[in-house]
């Protein structure tokens, strides 16, 4: 007997580019909480590393040494461990995954040119340090012998741990083009793990200064973050061998997209360098550490959501490019942007709301006192402020890179660095600390514009509905949150923060009673992207109970 049931119809074209679209999104979205469950226990980590450094230094004068001694190190790892690196490696080690032989002979030699290249470097720092401190990177501690002779001294201990980083983002690169995503996004943990066990262990025991346990924990933490990619990459394929036969035309490749996107990163570390170059000629001891405490508040909200999708989208957007898909990759340029709206928007609005408890309960022990929790919090009213904007800069910026458009990052960069340098001149004297904050939120604001400019006149963004929507949205649903969550703060705790089980209390009842009147807005209009969050999570937790 035959089935009398009608025959099924044949997929469209359009079904079948819908299916993919949905299938790229799930895999996006997938890596992206993947990701973010790693980079929130690495923020998590951060957070106890400077509640750590918060106990044992306070914000008095070895506190603002450290913070230079630790940026060097630290900028030029953003500069040529993340920034440069990574745009210059990634569409490369892209074009040759689908060999393996092929890329295992890319990698040895991308790996031995930066192993060079970081070495040198390092070495050069170490040798010349007291020139370059004194007389360029903290210049404004010259009038405190003590301080400049101690900025020398933890530099130079502190740099090498710049080779070993480097390294692990070589690793990395490698590790994100084969869409592993997990364990690069878990090495952050064990350097905050290495530096908070160093200072527990060794701190209390070290009567010249406790700041020597910090040196300890960055060098150890540095060392594991590379070995413990090793396995990962063995797994691949992937050996580590040294080949300085550099004629390969993919290194030829890395190398010429390497020096315009140095340049690139190099603009934007010289903004942050410059910023704590100025912070140093603070007449305020500890304004400089207060900075840093601020600083790490506003990464751990960036680095939970914005960095993991960022991350997880430039070789999607590499792939996009090289077939040709300029509309599907226009699709996921805007999924990602909404989706980092849909986190960095309430994120500054709540963080603004709960700043002062917030300090108080992370930092307030040790040498950390009233006076450090007020200036941390001035700070971070202003810092607070750029978070959006650093967001779609971390969308924007991979994008172009995809593109192997690595000038038009270099060109907003330039316009940042103008704006910060020029507004941390004029706001040092009347603002101090916050003076610096607000000028670094005003100039991530500058690069966030004319990245979006640049990349509408690639994408023709602004023409796009749901971008529009979505932040229409999204914003609203901020403002009412906000409304809703400072006329509860003011009703139940009119007093200013008692101490940390008061600063407890009030972030216990804030925190969910926001996040409920966020979520519960966009899922009553039925926003797109709190479905799409949610399917997600759904899935993620059914696979987690053993459904399949």
């Amino acid at each position: 007997m035959k089935d009398a049931s009608p025959p099924r119809p044949s997929p469209t074209d359009a079904d079948e580019k819908r299916s993919g679209e949905d299938r790229l999104k799930r895999s996006l979205l997938r890596s992206t909480w993947l990701m973010s469950l790693f980079t929130v226990l690495s923020r998590l980590a951060g957070l106890g590393r400077e509640m750590v450094i918060a106990h044992f230094l306070g914000t008095g004068k070895i506190a603002d040494v450290y913070v230079i001694a630790w940026m060097l190190p630290n900028l030029f790892r953003r500069l040529v461990g993340e920034g440069a690196m990574s745009a210059a490696v990634v569409p490369v080690f892209v074009d040759h995954a689908g060999n393996k032989r092929d890329f295992a002979k890319v990698f040895s030699r991308v790996f031995a040119l930066f192993t060079s290249f970081v070495t040198l470097l390092t070495l050069g720092f170490i040798v010349f340090a007291s020139p370059l401190v004194e007389h360029v990177f903290a210049r404004g501690f010259a009038s405190d012998p003590e301080k400049l002779q101690w900025a020398v001294t933890l530099c130079r201990w502190m740099f090498p741990y710049l080779i070993f980083i480097s390294l692990a983002a070589v690793a990395q690169a490698a590790l994100n083009t084969h869409k592993v995503f997990g364990p690069p996004a878990f090495t952050p943990v064990l350097l905050n793990l290495s530096i908070i066990a160093s200072a527990l262990l060794l701190a209390p025991w070290i009567e010249v200064e406790p700041v020597w346990a910090f040196v300890v924990g960055v060098l150890a933490g540095g060392m594991l973050q590379f070995l413990f990619l090793l396995p990962y990459l063995w797994r691949l394929g992937i050996k580590i061998r040294l080949s300085f036969d550099w004629r390969h035309p993919a290194v030829k490749k890395v190398m010429l997209l390497f020096a315009p996107a140095a340049l690139g990163a190099g603009v934007y570390q010289l903004n942050v360098m410059l910023s704590e170059m100025i912070a140093t000629y603070l007449d305020l001891e500890g304004g400089l550490a207060a900075l840093q405490f601020s600083t790490r508040l506003t990464e751990f909200t960036l680095g939970v959501f914005v960095i993991a999708i960022s991350t997880a989208v430039l070789p999607t957007l590499a792939a996009q490019v090289r077939d040709g898909l300029s509309d599907e990759m226009k699709r996921t340029f805007l999924f990602a942007l909404r989706m980092t709206l849909l986190v960095t928007l309430p994120a500054t609005a709540g963080l603004l709301l709960i700043r002062e408890p917030a300090i108080v309960m992370l930092f307030k022990s040790g040498l950390f006192n009233e006076r450090s929790v007020r200036l941390t919090a001035d700070a971070f009213f202003f810092h607070a402020m750029g978070i959006v904007f650093i967001g779609v800069g971390r969308i924007c910026v991979p994008a172009f890179y995809s593109m192997k458009d690595t000038k038009t990052p270099v060109k907003a960069a330039v316009v940042a660095l103008v704006v910060n340098v020029a507004c941390c001149l004029l706001l040092l004297g009347p603002m101090q600390q916050r003076g610096i904050a607000l000028a670094n939120s005003l100039s991530v604001l500058a690069q966030a514009v004319a990245l979006l400019y640049w990349a509408n006149r690639h994408l023709e963004l602004f023409s796009s509905g749901p971008w529009v929507g979505a932040l229409l949205r999204i914003s609203l649903a901020t403002a009412l949150m906000t409304l809703a969550g400072w006329g509860l703060d003011r009703a139940l705790f009119p007093d200013p923060v008692a101490g940390r089980l008061d600063a407890a209390v009030r972030l216990a009842v804030l925190i969910p009673f926001c996040a409920a009147i966020f979520g519960g807005l966009l899922l009553l209009v039925k926003a797109p992207e709190a479905r799409e969050a949610l399917l997600v999570l759904k899935r993620r937790a059914r696979r987690t109970g053993g459904t399949p």
